[in-house]
């Protein structure tokens, strides 16, 4: 399936793709997403973008099956990265959050110059918990019963990761 996966930055028109993607039932659990939330919400997030903003989606067959972002923060953080991930239900455990990801740092540590990424990550999320930590992420801290999903509170995890390469003697 990864070859037919193409990645490329947001378009305007993804605002649809996107829509369905977040209102997903996994994808609702472990993010923001609402069953409530309506495409103007989706639009709003693309009109928003700014050049801090990295955007990019995982294309299968014309539609938007995942998207992952990395927004570099400015001021004295301007070496530093927040990143988030969502794949289709339909989707999951393919490879595509790993392609996203790994695209995300490729920014980040060779164009962007960052030091420092972060997510946040709910607890039970074991798929994406692995996936951070096999590309360098580690638990920082533990936000407790921080997200509520289904009912009910859950633990997010703070993860975060240095770009050693930058300064490998820290």
């Amino acid at each position: 399936m990864n070859a037919q996966i193409s990645l490329r930055p947001v378009e305007a028109e993804d605002e649809k793709d996107i829509n369905i993607l977040r209102r997903q039932p996994s994808v609702m659990h472990y993010t923001l997403g609402l069953p409530s939330e309506r495409r103007a919400s989706s639009q709003s997030f693309i009109k928003g973008l700014t050049t801090n903003d990295h955007v990019i989606v995982a294309e299968y067959d014309g539609r938007v099956v995942g998207i992952g972002s990395l927004e570099v923060l400015g001021g004295k953080l301007h070496y530093y990265g927040l990143t988030a991930m969502a794949v289709h239900d339909e989707f999951q455990n393919r490879g595509i959050g790993s392609r996203l990801l790994d695209h995300l740092i490729d920014i980040a540590d060779n164009y962007l110059g960052l030091f420092r990424l972060e997510l946040d990550v709910v607890e039970g999320n074991t798929h994406a918990v692995q996936l951070y930590k096999s590309r360098g992420f580690e638990t920082e801290g533990t936000l407790r019963k921080a997200h509520f999903a289904r009912g009910a509170f859950h633990n997010v995890l703070v993860m975060g990761r240095l770009n050693t390469a930058l300064f490998p003697e820290n």
